[in-house]
């Protein structure tokens, strides 16, 4: 039966299942069903943590990443962890698995995040069907159990920690691993597996009979019960000799008897206290047993239809069917049974089952004489390959029905919702009232065209198309890239390997390419883009088509705990959601008979502006986008009439658009503007996409879990494409009816500007949304996801410090944000839209403040992101502050004190804050948000303090100056504090640049005397040692000279060898003789004087003839003496003289140099006198009268 249209009602959000964290799949190798293998390999070691190696080709990468069998297992008594995703890979030997929760069970930061992935290598392969998975009641485990193609049954015993920590499953295998052999299976073969509990299992086997395996309490796998079942009741061993029927079907290795068991489900309770269960055999049978009893209760056709001998070898089910019987509760004394005939197009039945006489049991059909075939998506050939039932909480009664339809890669899902008391009603709803669920965009979004006029252009679209974050994964990228590089016929470049993915993908499809030119001998640039965009579109084809492989449906699951289905495909997931209401109209829009009357104009509306859209040049496309992009950083209040004529014009949509365009644009919209271009339209379809359900915000949410994270952000992804399309295809064809059309001609009376503000406001969100779901970002790894992940046994300190994530910034800053409240009135699947809803309104529920994810860029030093969110933020004093910050991290010094000195006047404001207005994404702490808002002194030493942490000294200085300028209005204790800071900053900055008048005017501001008299000392030694000791003479140091003099007389004594280093001595002598301390002048040359002598003066240099040529009377000891004479001429005659302790004991003698230290009266006489001795010795030795046995002593010969 196929159905006219089936509306969509849900929307599929596919997800990658690959971990963010690195490092986090286990590799655990099982060993073979032998106890000498087990007891040697009791102490295996698992290799430290690696990823799955890259494939090369098609087939390896197949092998490696799609899986053969998977699904999701959802646990009945226990909830954290709670859904399980496993998958079946290469060639059947490795089962992944992996957690697949939505959300956390704790709403604190405690709750665990289970990043670890289990991949499981076995010795042989997994049986195809030999999977299940079973929850325990009495402890917090999970039982697998595997069946190889040896036979060998596997129970795996599945703790929470194994997805926490490595260390869990490290050399302990033999604990939580253990291997069984059946004896039945030594003579017949296994066809397929079913748990029915976590201490019972369900063979079915090829001849027809069901094998039960049983194991004790508290045995973990290791011995199993055998009991065999068949038609003619249980026979023990005896029903193991091989029976050989007339009708066999191959399947795989081994021949099945049409008996053979292909489903099988069983009730979570007992009925009437009695287990029973439920099998689909091949040859279209339906049989109930008794498990107790050990017999057969009931047996009939699959859809109770009698037919004939001839008819029956028509209805053979397929081997590989097995999901063909479901069961579930319906009441406290029944269970309603949902079973599928696979045949031809697929029926369905539904059944009451209840307790009848004689321990049978009673089947009662609830839709009799109903053909109940689902609607094929096409008139194309389709198998239902799954199917579940969900079962409303609070009314048993109201079912809804899932089907999954497949035609080779492509899959469809569908659901029809129905009541089983009102069967009347039945036939019209099965009928009629089908859905369908519409697939993801996301991916088959195209490449974008390029324009040759810009340069790069066409790199930087290959680039983002696939590096956009959820559409491809890493390894279909890498083996895409191999299968590329190997069709360019080049030699394949192993170093290639450890370079970064986009710098390989750009060098190969640049070498592929050539700049060749024109018939003038130029640079042919135009050809060369185009060539490189043929490639960069072949390359996106080939990943494209990889990708596809990874979409095949595999099976559905359905968590009946939240209300939503699960499709599992071969390399990811998919969670079904509500479709919001502008995804009604946009995937509906083809179906107006299925749309309210005051809605079609809406969808009109939609597909006409889209149209007209597609109509578009390129060079009219990016013109509109570069335009609209530029108008959401203006202010919208000042939009007028003029203003959007003005982006009119500037487009040229007159020289663009033709009279065949705009005839299409009139059909389109319904051969009447007047009635479609109205307000009503307008204003329906902006409700449509900002409306929402605000949930209670008393109710308990529940933070994300990994797959939760996902689910959210890539269905924003897709809801903010769709949202961008349709807001540019509004705003485009409002300029085009400002510009274009009269409206008093055309008898409209459109508010053209009012709509085009509100659909503006739309579009800034939306473009800012796309920018934060694009863009990603490394963090550094949480230390919870550390541990988990295994890295803190395996890496080093360095290492494990700069270990780090990949993800969208809108993850990264704002996943905190969303939770989900289960249980609540909302169904999960609508949950899950209205967040998607909440995040992309501009007043929605979910604030997402431009400046403070600023903010949070800057925190994680990606200042170069946080300046392109620039144009999306408000001109407010903290947004104009925050600027100013990404201006201050990206070393643009000028615009960002601008920007600071913009902010002060709001920024400095006094009054009280509020505690919640505190919000910087810990940006600012208490300290720095204690400083704004509370005066202009506070606000520059905040910045001050920024400027002072980047060493940008000048701009200290600046901001110090502002901030002194206030602070004399307040003789507050803090304000005195604040200005000591400030002026320690001050100094220190002018120190480090050299601005010495600004440190002296520093200084002599200090009220702290201790501050003061450090502060000066580190001027005075500063200024000597770069050279500035004539400033330094100049400044007048008012009260502080003799601090001055004592710290250069300090220097002075410290000093050994004067001939090296600051001449502090003549600083010092200098500094004296300005002030007209002349006598201290003379001590200080008398001090290097003496100093100069026992270094042994010019006697070296004279030795060695370094003075010929020159005067060889002037040596440093010369003009010592000379300045002495100088200073001692400059005092009264009667005062010349000092008291200079000399290391000799006639230091001015040349000739007599005895050690010892005595003070001594040294007049100018003695001066003089000294003066002449040494030129009379600086004579000998020029002459050769003098022998050089030592430097420092000299004997006349």
């Amino acid at each position: 039966m196929v159905q006219s249209f089936l509306p969509f009602v849900y929307k599929e959000t596919r997800l990658n299942i690959e971990s963010s964290v690195p490092g986090s799949t286990v590799i655990i190798r099982l060993p073979p069903h032998s106890s000498a293998t087990w007891s040697s390999r009791a102490a295996q070691k698992r290799p430290l943590p690696i990823e799955i190696p890259l494939t090369e080709d098609e087939n390896a990468f197949k092998q490696k990443y799609l899986a053969s069998a998977a699904s999701i297992y959802h646990r009945r008594y226990h909830k954290s962890p709670r859904s399980f995703l496993w998958r079946v890979l290469e060639d059947n030997k490795v089962l992944a698995i992996r957690v697949a929760d939505l959300y956390k069970q704790d709403s604190t930061d405690k709750a665990p995040d289970y990043y670890l992935m289990l991949r499981l290598y076995f010795p042989d392969p997994i049986r195809p069907a030999c999977i299940a998975l079973s929850d325990s009641p009495d402890h917090d485990v999970v039982s697998a159990f595997i069946l190889t193609e040896k036979n060998h049954l596997y129970t795996i015993t599945l703790r929470p920690e194994f997805f926490l920590k490595r260390s869990s499953t490290v050399d302990n295998s033999a604990d939580w691993c253990k291997v069984f052999m059946a004896r039945a299976f030594g003579l017949h073969h296994p066809y397929k597996l079913f748990a029915l509990n976590s201490h019972e299992l369900m063979v079915s086997l090829h001849n027809g009979d069901l094998l039960k395996l049983d194991r004790q309490p508290g045995d973990h796998g290791s011995a199993w019960d055998e009991a065999c079942y068949n038609e003619g009741g249980w026979r023990g061993l005896r029903s193991l000799i091989p029976f050989q029927g007339n009708s066999t079907v191959r399947y795989g290795k081994i021949n099945l008897e049409m008996s053979a068991v292909t489903s099988i489900a069983t009730p979570s309770k007992m009925i009437d206290g009695i287990p029973y269960i439920f099998t689909v055999s091949l040859d279209h049978r339906l049989r109930i047993w008794n498990l107790d009893s050990r017999k057969i209760v009931y047996n009939g056709d699959l859809l109770r239809e009698d037919r004939s001998i001839n008819e029956t070898a028509q209805y053979v089910v397929h081997p590989s069917q097995s999901q063909l019987v479901k069961v579930y509760e319906a009441d406290h004394e029944k269970v309603l049974v949902v079973t599928f005939s696979p045949t031809g197009v697929g029926k369905f039945k539904f059944w009451f089952v209840t307790q009848g006489v004689d321990d049978n049991l009673e089947l009662e059909d609830v839709f009799p004489f109903q053909n109940l075939e689902p609607p094929a998506p096409t008139t194309e050939i389709w198998t239902l390959t799954d199917f579940c039932l969900g079962v409303q909480r609070t009314d048993p009664s109201q079912l809804s029905l899932w089907v999954l339809w497949k035609n080779n890669l492509t899959y469809r899902l569908h659901r029809v919702q129905f009541q089983t008391g009102r069967p009347n009603d039945f036939h019209e709803v099965w009928t009629g009232g089908w859905v369908a669920v519409a697939g993801e965009t996301l991916n088959d979004i195209p490449l974008p065209s390029f324009l040759p006029t810009l340069t790069g252009d066409c790199t930087e679209k290959g680039l983002e198309h696939v590096f956009y974050p959820g559409r491809f994964d890493t390894a279909t990228i890498e083996t895409a890239l191999s299968l590329y590089e190997r069709g360019t016929g080049r030699p394949k470049s192993s170093s290639l390997r450890s370079n970064n993915l986009a710098e390989r993908m750009c060098s190969l499809v640049s070498c592929m390419t050539s700049l060749g030119h024109t018939s003038g001998s130029g640079l042919d640039y135009e050809q060369f883009h185009s060539a490189v965009d043929a490639q960069w579109r072949r390359f996106c084809r080939l990943v494209a088509e990889l990708n596809k492989q990874r979409g095949e449906a595999l099976s559905l699951s359905y968590d009946s705990d939240n209300g939503i289905p699960w499709v599992v495909r071969a390399d990811g997931v998919s969670a079904v959601r509500s479709c919001s209401r502008i995804e009604r109209f946009w995937h509906n829009a083809n179906s107006e008979d299925l749309l309210a009357e005051h809605t079609n104009d809406v969808a009109t509306l939609i597909s006409a502006a889209s149209v007209f859209r597609d109509s578009f040049s390129e060079s009219l496309l990016h013109a509109c986008t570069t335009l609209l992009r530029a108008e959401i950083s203006k202010d919208g209040s000042a939009i007028d009439s003029n203003r959007i004529r003005s982006i009119y014009d500037d487009c040229n949509f007159v020289g663009h658009i033709t009279d065949d365009d705009y005839d299409q644009l009139y059909q389109n919209l319904g051969g009447s503007l007047k009635d479609l271009l109205r307000d009503s339209a307008y204003d329906s379809l902006l409700s449509s996409m900002t409306s929402q359900e605000v949930l209670d915000d008393r109710l308990e949410r529940l933070p994300l879990a990994e797959l939760g994270r996902r689910t959210i952000i890539n269905g924003i992804q897709e809801s903010v494409e769709l949202l961008r399309a349709i807001c540019f295809d509004q705003l485009v064809l409002l300029i085009f009816i400002e510009g274009e059309i009269d409206q008093d001609e055309e008898g409209l009376r459109l508010d053209t500007v009012g709509y085009y503000k509100q659909f503006l406001a739309v579009y800034k969100r939306i473009e800012l949304l796309s920018w934060l779901c694009r863009t990603q970002i490394s963090i550094d790894v949480s230390r919870s996801e550390r541990s988990n992940s295994g890295q803190e046994n395996s890496i080093s300190l360095k290492e494990r410090a700069q270990y780090t994530k990949s993800v969208t910034v809108l993850e990264g800053c704002a996943a905190h944000l969303f939770g989900f409240v289960p249980h609540s009135r909302v169904p999960m699947t609508t949950l899950l839209t209205n967040i998607l809803v909440g995040v992309c309104t501009p007043a929605g529920e979910y604030v997402l403040e431009p400046v403070l994810i600023q903010c949070w860029l800057l925190k994680h030093g990606r200042a170069d992101l946080a300046g392109e969110l620039s144009m999306y933020c408000d001109q407010n004093p903290f947004s104009i502050y925050v600027e100013g910050r990404v201006c201050l991290a990206a070393k643009e010094l000028a615009a960002a004190a601008t920007c600071f000195k913009k902010a002060a006047s709001g920024l400095a404001q006094l009054g009280p804050q509020i505690d919640h207005d505190r919000h910087s994404a810990s940006l600012l702490d208490d300290t720095e948000w204690n400083l704004l808002y509370a005066g202009l002194p506070r606000y520059y030493s905040h910045v001050v303090s920024l400027y002072d942490a980047y060493k940008y000294h000048s701009f200290v200085i600046e901001f110090a100056r502002l901030a002194l300028q206030f602070t004399h209005t307040s003789n507050s204790i803090d304000t005195a504090n604040l200005q000591t800071d400030l002026q320690n900053r001050l100094f220190n900055a002018a120190i480090q640049t050299s601005l010495f008048d600004v440190a002296y005017s520093t200084i002599s501001s200090f009220t702290d005397s201790v501050l003061q008299l450090s502060a000066l000392r580190i001027l005075v030694l500063h200024m000597c040692e770069n050279s500035a000791a004539s400033q330094l003479l100049d400044f007048p140091f008012l009260g502080l000279q003799g601090t001055v003099d004592d710290v250069l007389a300090q220097k002075c004594r410290g000093l050994v060898d004067v001939n090296i280093g600051v001449p502090y001595h003549k600083i010092l002598y200098a500094w004296r003789v300005k002030r007209n301390d002349f006598r201290g002048a003379a001590m200080v040359c008398v001090d290097r004087l003496q100093k100069l002598q026992i270094s042994g003066g010019a006697d070296p240099a004279l030795s060695r003839g370094e003075y010929a040529g020159q005067d060889a009377l002037e040596t440093p000891i010369t003009n010592q003496y000379l300045a002495l004479i100088n200073a001692l001429s400059c005092v009264d005659p009667k005062q010349a003289w000092i008291l200079s302790e000399s290391a000799y004991e006639n230091f001015l003698d040349a000739g007599n140099r005895g050690v010892g230290v005595k003070s001594k009266v040294v007049t100018i006489q003695d001066a003089r006198r000294g003066y002449q001795n040494e030129l009379d010795r600086i004579a000998a030795i020029d002459s050769g009268q003098f022998d050089f046995a030592a430097i420092d002593e000299m004997d006349i010969l």
